[in-house]
């Protein structure tokens, strides 16, 4: 149920946009819960025609009154596609943290790696895991 909320609010977000070549990742990272900074679900949606990138997991959804958020396209070319995106969350201790995060998914294997840095901090937090690519049509 909720792959299909969360992929419906992608859809969404996406509406309007020129569809020349849209793309949808769907990622599962290994390692995780859903009460840690890196989701176990993300949901990233890529639109070639504009660089536009939009992305979905529950903290995403939790934190930002249930829309998606809009993420920078730092690199796509033949062997990797990375995007960036930032959110403001509160932690265990009710602190908000503005995170970074960057994805990176190399083509080749179908692995994705995902970063989170708490902005004015050095803690760095890694996951990886693996995507299922479609192509949206729209």
């Amino acid at each position: 149920m909720r792959r299909t909320i969360l992929s419906g609010l992608l859809w969404t977000a996406l509406c309007g946009a020129a569809s020349a070549e849209m793309t949808a990742y769907q990622c599962a990272i290994r390692g995780t819960s859903g009460r840690q900074w890196i989701q176990p679900l993300i949901f990233i949606a890529l639109d070639r025609a504009t660089d536009r990138v939009v992305v979905s997991d529950a903290s995403i959804l939790g934190f930002n009154n249930g829309v998606p958020v809009e993420g920078t396209l730092v690199r796509d070319n033949a062997a990797r596609v990375t995007v960036a995106w930032e959110l403001e969350l509160r932690s265990a201790s009710n602190q908000t943290v503005r995170m970074d995060y960057r994805a990176t998914y190399l083509k080749a294997t179908g692995k994705v790696n995902v970063s989170a840095r708490p902005q004015g901090y050095e803690d760095l937090f890694n996951r990886a895991g693996t995507c299922t690519v479609t192509k949206l049509s729209g």
